[in-house]
């Protein structure tokens, strides 16, 4: 008996448990839901006791601060962005510089083929409630038409105020626009490692923000004699389009003007700024003289080397070497060629880059003072500085570059590095033929882009100041002779008369 009464009295729990554990398993009302909600209570705990019993959960406080700073920055600067687009005169073409088998086999468009007109984009954004607007020279260069358009969807046509080729910076006005503009911030003040956001409109994306770091201060991209290069290097995205857009810090203020991409016309990881304090510079210059005043020193100056350091006693390798002199420098009888330059108004002068860029934050007519070394010996120099002709470091204004266009059928621009090697010259000072008006009297008789400039009527023409007097006499039916170096066919004459408008 008391074996047959002792298995029931074992088993009945035992299966009660299992009935009652199919049950919960299986029951689509409330005990199911709160066995699952106690699991994942269980889970959460086991979770918390694993990090207790390790590391800490991780702090994402730190990433939603940094968070909030991108969208507050960004916000507070966007509306004060526009979309710049340009026209350039369908009728001033660009000729191939080779020969004519070559332009006909590769499609150039004949006299009979109008050229459609040539359009481009980049970005711009607000300094005052004037409707003043920066941008990048390269954005506006020989456009016959700008317009800006805003986040909120406005356009205006904008006025070029004045453009400066050595710093890459343009300045452009609106009526009317109402833009708030940006706060501007200080670019000395950037160090390495600091967060900056690129504002623009990117491959045609419009009013995009990327975020990154300053990567480098200081970069020089091209090496051009006339080019004033200090750009402030980030890893922040930048593209084709973002071209004179802002470069802004954490607290929304403008600290740089994207400018260039390193390596080719699409991102390949970094980009450069002018930095905020040498634009600013030239903006109050195109404001009020309309190009840019650029300080003249008349030195040829190179980085210091190792070898350099020891040869005149320097205690480390930096400051700028002056290698040569200007006949008509106001440096004359002050400085020497082998003098290091080491500091200029009490900055230290690391480079003669850092030289050539503190520069061109004064004016022409400053009396400054140089540390130099001289002779194994540190010596003070004072030098008032001269300027630069407006030829020498800006183009014709886009008012001047129409009135000659008219006048001569064509246009001209300072002969750089880059476009002496394009168009195939051993040169790289003087004036170039930039552009042809199709179906002109100058087209007719043989101007062609890439002919450098030597004479008008005679008259020797090297710069655009000299060029400007060579042709104030010149009225619509006059005849012109040009004397001009042909990438083809060397030094030549062209003869044609100026055709009445």
């Amino acid at each position: 008996m008391s074996t047959r009464h002792g298995r029931p009295r074992h088993g009945r729990p035992v299966l009660t448990l299992m009935l009652a554990g199919l049950a919960s398993a299986c029951s689509f009302g409330e005990p199911a839901q709160a066995s699952q909600a106690d699991t994942r209570s269980s889970l959460a705990d086991a979770q918390d006791s694993r990090w207790a019993e390790s590391d800490p959960p991780p702090n994402t406080e730190y990433a939603r601060s940094l968070s909030a700073a991108f969208r507050s920055a960004s916000s507070a600067a966007l509306p004060g962005v526009v979309y710049v687009s340009v026209e350039r005169d369908a009728q001033m073409a660009v000729e191939s510089p080779g020969p004519e088998l070559f332009r006909r086999f590769f499609g150039t468009p004949s006299p009979q083929q109008p050229l459609p007109p040539q359009v481009g984009s980049g970005t711009g954004f607000a300094i005052d409630e004037s409707g003043h607007i920066v941008t990048n020279h390269h954005v506006v260069a020989g456009a016959t038409r700008v317009e800006v358009r805003t986040r909120d969807g406005h356009e205006y046509e904008a006025e070029v105020v004045g453009s400066d080729a050595s710093t890459d910076i343009a300045l452009l006005r609106v009526e009317d626009a109402n833009l708030p503009p940006l706060a501007i911030g200080n670019s000395d003040e950037l160090l390495v490692g600091d967060w900056v956001l690129a504002l623009g409109n990117p491959l045609g994306l419009e009013f995009t923000v990327t975020s990154g770091i300053v990567s480098a201060m200081g970069r020089q991209l091209t090496g051009r004699a006339l080019a004033v290069e200090s750009f402030i290097q980030t890893d922040a995205a930048i593209n084709p389009g973002n071209s004179g857009g802002p470069l802004i810090d954490l607290s929304g203020r403008v600290v740089g003007v994207n400018t260039a991409i390193f390596g080719g016309d699409r991102f390949v990881g970094y980009g450069f700024a002018v930095p905020i304090t040498l634009a600013l510079e030239v903006v109050e210059d195109l404001r009020e003289y309309g190009y840019a005043r650029r300080p003249r020193l008349g030195v040829r100056v190179s980085p210091v080397t190792a070898v350099d350091a020891e040869v005149y006693g320097l205690e480390e390798v930096r400051g700028a070497e002056i290698v040569a002199i200007d006949d008509d420098s106001p440096a004359l009888g002050k400085l020497e060629i082998g003098d290091v330059v080491l500091a200029l108004e009490g900055h230290d002068i690391e480079d003669s880059n850092a030289l050539v860029t503190l520069l061109a934050r004064m004016d022409p007519g400053d009396e400054v003072e140089l540390l130099v070394m001289r002779d194994r010996r540190e010596t003070s120099v004072r030098v008032k500085l001269g300027e630069f002709e407006p030829s020498e470091s800006a183009a014709l204004s886009r008012s001047e570059e129409a009135d000659v266009e008219e006048l001569l059928g064509f246009r001209v621009a300072p002969l750089t590095p880059e476009l002496a090697r394009r168009f195939g010259h051993d040169r790289s000072s003087g004036l170039v033929v930039s552009a042809v008006r199709r179906y002109g009297s100058a087209q007719g008789a043989g101007v062609r882009a890439g002919q450098v400039l030597l004479a008008i009527n005679g008259e020797r023409v090297e710069s655009v100041r000299s060029f400007e007097r060579a042709i104030d006499s010149i009225e619509s039916g006059d005849v012109v002779s040009l004397r001009v170096v042909d990438p083809e066919l060397g030094e030549t004459i062209v003869n044609y008369r100026v055709r009445s408008p």
